[in-house]
Order: structure tokens, then sequence, then C-alpha cells
């Protein structure tokens, strides 16, 4: 019986710490662009064992003005392709974008954005519609902006189930379903996504964990003490 109890006790604390791991990763990527929060939840088995899953938390994060011609903040459930140097294709919430050597917008890791994106050398001024639309101002322009290209946004059935690949970028799987073409979200440029983590949640979490994981060792010791005091009650 004492067996038993203090088995069921560590497997529930060791539950409980990769719970405690998670929300220190939350707390980590508080100020990473477009991070999605991940929660830990429980459920106990028939032999009351607790036991839990990572689900990531897909809502909108606060948008922040950065007045940044190359940031944008994707508004609803899109999601931006980058194409790797590998040519795999991964999704990012991340718009925090730059201009690499050759002139095309890039991802702060170097991924191409949309189907490749060049700017003009001389491009005096750059514009990004809400559906995308990428136009710039160049000398030759006139009154008017040249169309050079399109992000293109997409979303997936189910976008909780998206693989972290880590770098702020997710891969498609399974579960998530095949990228759809996305007609429900739009681009706000000079901003960016916040993370949708909230700090006073994330502390209320750990203080519940801490207070679990303790109870779980206190049953462990005093099932400990309990055992040994039966054996020398025996002899």
């Amino acid at each position: 019986m004492f067996d038993s109890i203090m088995r069921l006790s560590a497997s529930n604390a060791n539950t409980q710490t990769q719970a405690l791991a998670n929300v220190s990763i939350n707390i980590a990527n508080m100020n990473t662009v477009g991070y999605k929060n991940k929660r830990f939840e429980y459920y106990l088995t028939m032999d009351n064992r607790l036991v839990g899953q990572e689900v990531t938390d897909t809502a909108q994060g606060n948008r922040m003005l950065t007045n940044r011609p190359l940031d944008i903040c994707v508004e609803g459930p899109g999601y931006i392709p980058v194409t790797q140097p590998d040519g795999m294709t991964a999704y990012t919430r991340d718009g925090s974008f730059e201009v690499n050597s050759q002139g095309y917008i890039v991802s702060k890791r170097g991924d191409m954005v949309g189907d490749g994106i060049k700017l003009p050398a001389d491009y005096k001024s750059l514009h990004i519609d809400e559906d995308g639309k990428v136009s710039v101002k160049t000398s030759k322009s006139g009154l008017g902006y040249d169309t050079i290209g399109k992000i293109k946004l997409v979303n997936f059935r189910n976008p909780a189930a998206l693989k972290d690949i880590g770098y702020n970028k997710l891969v498609a799987t399974n579960e998530s379903g095949e990228p759809l073409k996305d007609q429900e979200s739009q681009i706000r440029q000079h901003s960016l996504e916040r993370s949708n983590t909230e700090i006073h949640e994330e502390v209320e979490r750990v203080l519940r964990l801490n207070a679990s994981i303790i109870s779980n060792y206190r049953i462990i010791k005093f099932s400990d003490d309990l055992y040994r005091q039966s054996v020398n009650l025996r002899q």
C-alpha cells in the first residue's frame, strides 16, 4: 500500500514539474513577437494518476505599434508562410521582417517571405495593404505606388496542432491539416503582435504548481515514515 501511494505521488509530482517547466517557457517568451501561450492541461486516469498534455492557446495577442515599414501584425487566425533555406515551408506570426543583401524581404532568420518579394534598389517608401499587397514608390513611380508582390496568409483546420520547430516557426502536421487560403485575417503595417501570455496568470500557475509539488513530496515522506514505523513495530 505504502509503495503504491509513493509511486502515485511521485508520478503526479513529475507531471506537475513538467507543467512548471512549461510555465517557465511561457514567461521566457513574454516579449517574443507573435508567441502563443502553451497550457498544460491535466486529467486523471482510472488509477488516479495525474497526466497532462500541452495545448497551444491561439488567441490573438495585443497589437504593438512600431512605425517600422517592414513590421506587420496579422489580425485574425492567419499565418505567414516563409520559405527556409532548405526549401521547406514554415509558418509564423512574427512579422518583424528585414531586407537581405539581395533586396528580398526575409524573416529575422533569413527565411524568404511569400514567393520572394524583391524591393527595387531605388525604392523610397514601402506600403503593405490589409490584404498583403506590397507596393513601393520609386523615382519612376510618379504619384502612385508600384505593386511588387503579395504576402499571402494561410490558416489551418486545427492550428493548435501545428508543430513548433523553434525560432518562432511552425510546420503543418496531420492533426493541423494542410494550409488553407485565409480569408478572415488582415495585415496591419507598422505594427507587431505581442505574445498572448498574461504574466499574472503565469505567476498564479507557478504558485499553484509549487504548492501541489510540495504536497506530493510531503505525502511521499509521510508514507515513507509510516512504512519505516510499521517495519520497526514488526521487529
